[in-house]
């Protein structure tokens, strides 16, 4: 029986990232028990301190797998995603400007070949292989994945080169209309649209392994706000000369609705650091707010606190996606973020708020709020049921 091989951007400590293997691995073994699994990144990594799952280096899965193993981008932005962004993400926070700033910017070229050529996989894109890199008998599917980069291309030798890519593929379902837009733009018009597959988090992972799984002082964050609070997570990069207007913000959230704020790191690679972000809020917030802080990036944890809260507001689209599987009112920030505009236009409730600035903040919590819980819980049945039907037709390929 043939393997099965998940990959995607796992080797980093993003929390979307390390969602996709967790889950889909799950699936699989659920639909498919007696199929062998790896699960490869770029490089081989051990995040599993943080709930994540190990991962293999993709050279070292395609060499040990069957040669007729199929491989699953198991979700993510994906599509487009350079060697430049995928390698970065990999470095210590402290190389990542310097390499962004000097390495990318000056020597591209020689950037993306260096960087190929130090990971094995001899492909123009990392995460866009076609079967002349993985071999013939190989087959090769798109999960739910994002193309939001793809639009970005205007290079028609590059657009035609993505195309014959993804073509060569057999099965592609992206999860937003815009990714799928973008799909056909360059030539790729059987694509199918599908949730992220994360949405399914709710039904493969239980409560009491959520509970089990939590750290003693999550735990304890959610206790002593039993009555309620407001998750807020915010980027450095998305935060940046805005941290004095999202902290009134919240302070007026926070007075209106008598309830404390609980400010979450998402993301802590290089190119996703919530950290700084979220102390630089905290440290102008007034001392009669009541807050917790939670930055360690356990997957457990950040599930946890996001299903417990009374409105989760975010510019993480997986912090997003968790909000929708588990039922949670949310509000996504900031107009410029067109990924999770792009994701809430395609699945979520038409009423709830995205793209939001500081100053609309109080009213938009407001408007989440308002959702009566019955909506809530049924988009969620909707979308795992929608996202299951299309996991079954891409298994038909295994």
């Amino acid at each position: 029986m043939s393997d099965i091989i998940l990959f995607g951007a796992f080797d980093r400590h993003n929390y979307g990232d390390l969602l996709f293997p967790l889950i889909m691995e799950r699936v699989i073994n659920d639909q498919f028990p007696n199929k062998n699994v790896f699960i490869a990144g770029l490089i081989k990594s051990d995040l599993s301190q943080y709930g994540a799952k190990r991962t293999v280096s993709i050279k070292n899965a395609l060499k040990k797998s069957n040669k007729d193993a199929t491989l699953i981008l198991a979700g993510g932005d994906v599509m487009a995603c350079d060697w430049q962004s995928a390698y970065g993400y990999l470095l210590p926070k402290v190389i990542f400007p310097v390499y962004q700033r000097i390495a990318c910017y000056y020597f591209p070229k020689t950037t993306q070949r260096l960087t190929s050529k130090l990971l094995g996989i001899k492909s123009e894109l990392p995460f866009n292989l076609g079967r002349n890199h993985v071999g013939d008998k190989r087959k090769i599917i798109y999960n739910s994945v994002g193309a939001t980069e793809v639009g970005n291309i205007e290079d028609k030798r590059k657009t035609t080169s993505l195309g014959n890519v993804i073509k060569d593929s057999h099965f592609v379902s992206v999860r937003d209309n815009f990714s799928k837009t973008q799909l056909e733009r360059i030539g790729c018009e059987s694509s199918q649209l599908a949730p992220d597959s994360a949405t399914i988090m709710s039904s493969y992972i239980s409560i009491e392994e959520i509970e089990e799984r939590s750290a003693h002082s999550t735990k304890k964050i959610i206790e002593d706000n039993i009555d309620g609070y407001i998750v807020f997570q915010i980027s450095q990069a998305h935060v940046n000369g805005k941290e004095k207007a999202f902290a009134k913000a919240l302070s007026e959230v926070s007075s209106n609705l008598n309830l404390p704020i609980v400010l979450i790191a998402i993301g802590n690679a290089a190119g996703h650091n919530d950290a700084k972000g979220i102390h630089k809020v905290v440290s102008l917030l007034p001392k009669s707010i009541s807050y917790n802080i939670y930055l360690d990036g356990n997957i457990f944890d950040l599930m946890n606190i996001i299903r417990n809260t009374s409105c989760y507001c975010g510019s993480s689209l997986h912090g997003l996606i968790t909000s929708m599987s588990f039922a949670v009112p949310r509000v996504a920030l900031l107009p410029k973020l067109k990924k999770q505009i792009n994701y809430m236009d395609t699945w979520d409730l038409p009423h709830m708020p995205r793209g939001v600035v500081p100053e609309n903040l109080p009213s938009a919590v407001n408007i989440a709020l308002s959702t009566p819980s019955k909506d809530l819980h049924e988009l969620g049945r909707k979308l795992t049921e929608t996202y299951m039907d299309n996991f079954k037709s891409l298994s038909k390929l295994f």
